[in-house]
């Protein structure tokens, strides 16, 4: 048996912007798998010591952990690179493994540049504790399936490890008892809903689709969990654990949906009071209007809808191809059901133009929608997306720095645009969004009816994204 560290790093935004945080879902799972091979095995989120890792470096030198595992995405690099030279100073032999998208996507920087012994690429529930017993014995590692590591001074890699979907319902249910529950329920999360105890699940694995901006991380074969194991998730932690606040952060919840309507069915009728999230989640021309008065019915509290563009042209670039006339009858359906209703819009893809991007936002404030959100696309490695920025030289200056790495605002152009065509439409986006006097009403209605949606510093930001001038944003 082992001791082994699980790490959340974690990045915040300046004061203003409230810290936005939610379960490492990936540790969980791979906490519990840890746990059933017979490991000691704890996890720490950085977001309890973030400004100066005293619990974690506290955890490391008293503890003494035998193997160290991070779970990272980019905007989180920065303070990789501060753990692991804590990790290199308290306990500098001590193997330590990378994981997520950013290590998945970028194994070999991984470890020349940022000290990883091993990367876990794509799901690590098996690959982990696999590796783990390897380096314990003495056996090679280099033939693992799904991880990458040094081999004869080069980066040997293997091709990444995705569950099926037998092996996916057969895993042990997350361990939610390595977490400090106090910790998120503390800190807003995805859905922007306010601070309040809620618990994420994942139904479902990968998705299909091919939209050029995505992650690879999960897949891209849809693999589903039988609505019969995620009912009996949701009701163990609604009776045994007392949480009625659920997060839904698959990539496609509804790709399959008769399982979808089993689900949201079987919540209505077997725990009738939990209140529902869906932050990510939803393909949205594949709902139909009728099936959102199902949601609320379910206990619906909040539904993101992923637009992104509303050029048909760019939904082909994109690979996305949503039907938007479609997806605008469902977001209508969604308002008139009484679910806080928000949209993902992005605008600056390569070869966009001012015209397009102002369509986008014209889109977006004709919508009903409660809430949009605006966001430059991200050309992530990995993506389809950084390779048709290739193109743009201007952009690989700003993308080398992990410092400007930030989902809500950066310096990056990649479009067709100037860089104040780019300017104006951001600027312009929130002001029109937010000052229509029927979107006002309505959230001030919506307040009334959830007022822990809405606290005071959001409120502040809120105002800040719409009349502050700021860089893409």
């Amino acid at each position: 048996m082992s001791k082994i560290l699980l790490i959340k790093p974690r990045f915040f935004d300046d004061f203003w912007f409230e810290e936005s945080i939610t379960q490492p879902m990936g540790l969980m799972y791979i906490g519990a798998t840890l746990k059933k091979a017979g490991h000691e095995t704890r996890i720490h989120d950085c977001g309890s010591d973030y400004k100066d890792l005293h619990i974690l470096r506290r955890t490391i030198t008293e503890w003494k952990p035998d193997f160290i595992g991070l779970s990272i995405i980019i905007t989180e690099l920065e303070q990789t690179k501060a753990i692991m030279k804590l990790i290199r100073q308290e306990r500098p032999d001590v193997s330590v493994t990378f994981g997520g998208p950013w290590p998945s996507a970028n194994p070999e920087e991984s470890i020349k540049t940022h000290g990883a012994d091993f990367v876990v690429i794509g799901e690590g529930e098996l690959v982990f504790p696999e590796l783990i017993d390897a380096v314990n014995q003495k056996l090679p590692t280099d033939a693992i399936p799904g991880t990458a590591s040094m081999v004869n001074g080069g980066i040997n890699i293997n091709e990444g490890r995705y569950l099926t979907e037998d092996e996916l319902n057969h895993l042990p249910f997350p361990a939610w008892n390595l977490l400090d529950h106090n910790l998120y329920a503390g800190m807003r999360s995805m859905p922007g809903v306010g601070c309040r105890p809620y618990m994420s699940m994942v139904t479902s694995r990968g998705c299909p689709f091919k939209c050029a901006y995505c992650h690879q991380t999960m897949g891209k074969v849809f693999r589903r969990r039988s609505a019969e194991s995620v009912l009996a998730e949701m009701k163990e932690l609604r009776f045994r654990h007392g949480f009625k606040e659920f997060e839904i952060l698959d990539d496609c919840f509804n790709l399959d949906r008769q399982r979808m309507l089993e689900i949201m069915t079987g919540i209505r009728e077997k725990i009738k009071d939990a209140r529902l999230h869906f932050p990510n989640a939803l393909r949205t021309d594949m709902l139909e209007p009728e099936d959102m008065p199902l949601y609320k019915k379910a206990g619906t509290v909040s539904v993101h809808f992923a637009i992104e563009t509303s050029s048909p042209r760019l939904q082909k670039l994109i690979h996305k191809n949503l039907d938007l006339e479609k997806a605008s009858s469902v977001m209508d359906a969604s308002v008139k059901a009484g679910i806080y209703s928000s949209g993902y819009f992005m605008i600056g893809f390569p070869t966009e133009t001012f015209e397009e991007g102002s369509a986008t936002v014209d889109f977006a404030v004709r919508s009903n929608l409660h809430r949009a959100l605006f966001f430059n696309p991200k050309p992530f490695a990995g993506t389809e997306l950084a390779r048709m920025a290739d193109d743009f030289q201007k952009s690989r200056d700003n993308l080398s720095d992990t410092k400007k790495a930030n989902y809500c605002k950066d310096t990056i152009n990649i479009s067709a645009m100037s860089d104040n065509e780019l300017q104006t439409i951001f600027q312009n986006a929130y002001k029109r969004f937010y000052m229509n006097p029927r979107r006002i009403l309505r959230m001030m209605l919506l307040i009334v009816k959830n007022p822990q949606i809405f606290t005071f510093k959001r409120l502040i930001g809120m105002f800040l994204f719409t009349f502050i001038p700021g860089k893409y944003r």
